[in-house]
């Protein structure tokens, strides 16, 4: 079952794999970050090759990367992700 976003208007902010890892990292600090840039590259290159979630949604490069490969919905269990980052 894919889960939808309750509004159409609702789009993640925007983020550089730089900024995103310094951010990581202040919360984060032990790390390995250069696995964290790995996966990032892998997952992105996967959303960028059309692979999709189990559910049908996109990727969400930022969560997969962490937890493994899912869309927002299924790696958070939420639908409204206008708080939320993802990579540009």
């Amino acid at each position: 079952m894919t889960f939808k976003p309750k509004s159409e208007g609702y789009k993640f902010t925007k983020i550089s794999i730089d900024n995103f890892i310094e951010k990581y990292k202040m919360s984060n600090p032990k790390e390995d970050l250069a696995q964290l840039r790995r996966n990032i590259l892998h997952i992105k290159q996967l959303k960028k090759d059309g692979i999709k979630c189990d559910c049908g949604n996109s990727l969400w490069v930022i969560g997969s990367a962490i937890s493994g490969k899912g869309c927002f919905t299924c790696i958070t269990g939420e639908t409204d992700f206008s708080d939320d980052y993802e990579i540009d």
